[in-house]
């Protein structure tokens, strides 16, 4: 697979979009499966920055790409940390004379280890959506796997969906920025742009169901015979060196970690 830069010049693209959707999904969920049963702080910034470096060598990130990723991590994990620091128990409190039992290490230790599991979770689903070609993923699904053509084709949309929407969602962002000519300010101001946003992007998705289920109704999808499949997945020894090595980095990290 190839990419043409802004000079005309053909490159390849990065190592993970040139594996196919099986091996890369083995990796997804052998990932999911480690982080859901470790325990450790250590081990869930290991799982993190392991999907980071992921991203960094294999997904051929833009650097707007990765700010909107920081962005919204940062947006999302530290009031997950502070709120879960605030409900967890602990025995050891940090700064007893002013907070009292309220802040312990524990919880600060539990609420960092919960916050990066969510946040390996949700960065390891972008890497694999924004490193798979949706006609792939059907692909694999149908002549592979033996998945019905409706679910198959269920997970390619959804699948392209997700940086479809997202894209959206900043180009609507620098349009209210455009109509105010200010930042928001204040909390109230902040909700009302972000429930504005909120709006926006489901009327934008509901749209594209839309016409995607039309399209499909008007081209009898579903309706047919058997379906023939005129692109081939290849399956690279690289792929298969990847969904073992997760695999047993999976299996070791619920015994060590």
């Amino acid at each position: 697979m190839v990419n043409i830069g802004k000079s005309g010049t053909v490159r390849l693209r990065a190592w993970l979009h040139r594996l196919d959707p099986i091996t890369k999904g083995i990796w997804l969920l052998s990932t999911g499966l480690a982080v859901m049963m470790t325990m450790s702080l250590a081990g869930q910034a290991a799982w993190f920055a392991s999907v980071l470096l992921f991203a960094w060598t294999g997904g051929d990130w833009s650097g707007r790409q990765w700010r909107l990723l920081f962005i919204w991590l940062l947006g999302f994990g530290i009031p997950l940390i502070v709120f879960q620091w605030l409900v967890l128990p602990g025995e050891t409190p940090i700064l007893s004379s002013l907070t009292g039992k309220l802040l312990t290490e524990e919880a600060l230790r539990d609420s960092v280890s919960l916050t990066l599991r969510s946040m390996t979770l949700m960065a390891s689903s972008i890497v694999y959506a924004t490193t798979t070609e949706p006609r792939d993923v059907v692909v694999a699904l149908v002549g592979q796997l033996r998945v019905p053509d409706r679910i198959a084709y269920a997970a390619a949309i959804a699948l392209r969906f997700v940086p479809l929407l997202l894209a959206e969602a900043e180009q609507m962002r620098h349009a209210q920025r455009l109509r105010r000519m200010a930042p928001a300010r204040g909390v109230g101001e902040r909700l009302r742009s972000a429930r504005q946003l909120l709006l926006a992007v489901t009327q934008a998705a509901l749209r594209h169901v839309h016409i995607v289920s039309t399209s499909m109704e008007a081209k009898r999808f579903g309706q047919g015979g058997q379906r023939t499949l005129r692109r081939k997945l290849r399956i690279r020894p690289q792929g298969i060196g990847l969904a073992a090595v997760s695999i047993g980095t999976a299996v070791t990290s619920l015994y060590w970690l």
